[in-house]
């Protein structure tokens, strides 16, 4: 099983890069007003957060050095556009471009970090798009069809993700004879399959998904990422 820093440096890097993906799709094709764009780049400064934990996991787990050098690089870049953005007044953005200046470092991190984990990347794209969602919600966004379609984008990415891993369970007999395995399984599905079904209340109801809830579909299906690491895939 792979240490815990280990399983973080991995999540944390894969979901980050999809995220960042999903935002700044939303800030090149949203056709946003000013303040939404200002809003939604203010919320870029957690990005960078999870980036710079990322970081010091993959520091503390003994990754290749320049791996965790263009992770560092992410959110150095990421620290100074924060304080750039944040000097600026509310309704006021920075150039979108300058954004991938932090993007692409985190970027090549995460196509090595997913080449080599290539199971679970359903697992982290309903993850990165829970954590997208919920930054949109908290930065007031207004594009309603975002609400619509990211938790059934969660919804496809967790079945696609459970499939992959049975199959690949099923094709590795040694694994489901293993306790630990069968365990972290469980786990693993019925986090995922909570997240989705809390994210997809809100469409039930037909109401505005809330931040909270959000916040707990990100968390949730985040450590279901973390249980699918555990099972030595």
């Amino acid at each position: 099983m792979p240490s815990l820093y280990a399983t973080l440096f991995v999540s944390l890097v894969s979901c980050s890069a999809l995220a960042f993906l999903v935002l700044m799709l939303v800030l090149h094709k949203g056709e946003l007003c000013p303040g939404q764009t200002g809003r939604i780049q203010r919320q870029l400064s957690t990005l960078v957060s999870f980036i710079t934990l990322a970081g010091l996991s993959g520091f503390e787990s003994q990754q290749a050095t320049w791996l965790v050098g263009l992770v560092f690089a992410s959110a150095l870049i990421g620290w100074v556009l924060t304080f750039k953005i944040n000097k600026l007044k509310h309704k006021r953005s920075l150039n979108i471009n300058l954004w991938w200046l932090m993007g692409m470092p985190l970027l090549l991190a995460a196509t090595v970090v997913l080449l080599q984990h290539s199971i679970g990347i359903f697992s982290f794209i309903a993850s990165a798009a829970a954590i997208a969602h919920w930054l949109m919600v908290k930065a007031k966004h207004r594009l309603a069809s975002f609400d619509k379609l990211l938790p059934f984008a969660g919804l496809a990415a967790a079945m696609c993700s459970l499939v992959a891993v049975c199959i690949y369970l099923v094709l590795n007999q040694t694994l489901l004879e293993q306790a630990d395995t069968v365990k972290h399984f469980v786990v693993m599905s019925s986090l995922l399959l909570l997240a989705t079904l809390l994210w997809l209340f809100p469409q039930l109801k037909k109401t505005a998904p809330p931040a909270p809830l959000l916040l707990a579909v990100a968390f949730i299906s985040f450590i279901s990422s973390l249980n699918l690491q555990a099972l030595n895939v």
